[in-house]
């Protein structure tokens, strides 16, 4: 498989997984989507782990806490943000936010490290706010429905950002460790965090759901973490060794297309003149900000 392909491939099952995620909120709750997706996705995780542990060199104490906070963000931070946001607004809306994670990177490297960004990302850092400021503003679905649609968009903020400070934690980490032993222990941590947080209040509610979940639902379950949480990360760890760093980057503004696309399709949800303007005020900035 060529680098291109394996690229297009990841960025099309995740395009795909909002939606999938959408079809199955009408029957679970964003918590118990959330505990079954990674528990499948542990199945693989632990024996790989177990395999490996030896072989792989150890965490120190700081490495370990990163590893707790990389795990946190991801599991229960990233997806229930997720999850939360599209019960309150649209895919393509969702999709967009997403975008704006390199200018949310350059903000905060700036406020925590120090870093000096340019002007010119700077521009793009105020081209993507405001593309993100008027979609919250715009992007209301026409066809009503979207009386917390500001919401929605607050969750896909704070989704970015848990993204960011896994991003920022996985590159720490990977100076020493190798990309899949990272991400296995990142996820198998945060579905801990998620057990050990949730478990004894909601464990009997989600069993609950669990028992009640149609055929569709089980298949999609798998599909997400199997496919999307595994296989898409390993297709796209694939294409980015065997290209640029920037040149694999470019391949992400495909994701809000193709997931606004399939929402259509599958979800019958229109996409106004307003959010594509929006959209390309933000695909502009983010532009500026990876450029610069």
């Amino acid at each position: 498989m060529t680098a291109t392909a394996a690229l297009l491939l990841a960025i099309l099952i995740w395009a795909s997984n909002s939606i999938m995620v959408k079809v199955i909120l009408r029957e679970l709750e964003p918590l118990t989507l959330t505990w079954l997706r990674f528990l499948l996705a542990a199945l693989v995780y632990i024996p790989y782990a177990a395999a490996t542990w030896r072989r792989a060199p150890g965490y120190t104490p700081r490495e370990w806490a990163l590893l707790v906070v990389a795990g946190v963000a991801l599991v229960p931070a990233f997806s229930l943000t997720l999850y939360w946001a599209l019960i309150y607004t649209t895919v393509a809306n969702t999709a967009l936010v997403r975008m704006t994670e390199p200018a949310w990177v350059l903000l905060l490297a700036a406020l925590l490290l120090g870093e000096r960004p340019t002007r010119r990302q700077l521009a793009g850092l105020a081209l993507a706010l405001t593309g993100t400021a008027a979609l919250l503003l715009l992007g209301r679905p026409p066809s009503g429905g979207g009386e917390h649609h500001a919401l929605g968009i607050g969750f896909m903020v704070a989704n970015s950002l848990a993204w960011v400070v896994y991003i920022l934690c996985f590159k720490t980490l990977l100076r020493r460790h190798r990309v899949t032993q990272v991400t296995t222990h990142a996820a198998l941590a945060g579905t801990a965090a998620l057990i050990l947080a949730t478990g004894p209040t909601h464990a009997v509610t989600i069993a609950r759901e669990t028992a009640a979940m149609s055929p569709l639902g089980w298949t999609l379950v798998i599909v997400m973490a199997l496919i999307v949480t595994i296989g898409a990360n390993q297709l796209f760890s694939y294409g980015l060794q065997r290209m640029t760093a920037g040149a694999a980057a470019t391949y992400s503004y495909l994701t809000p297309i193709l997931a606004a696309l399939l929402a259509w399709i599958f979800l019958g949800e229109p996409v106004t003149v307003d959010v594509v303007v929006c959209g390309v005020i933000i695909a502009a900035g983010v532009y500026l900000v990876n450029r610069a």
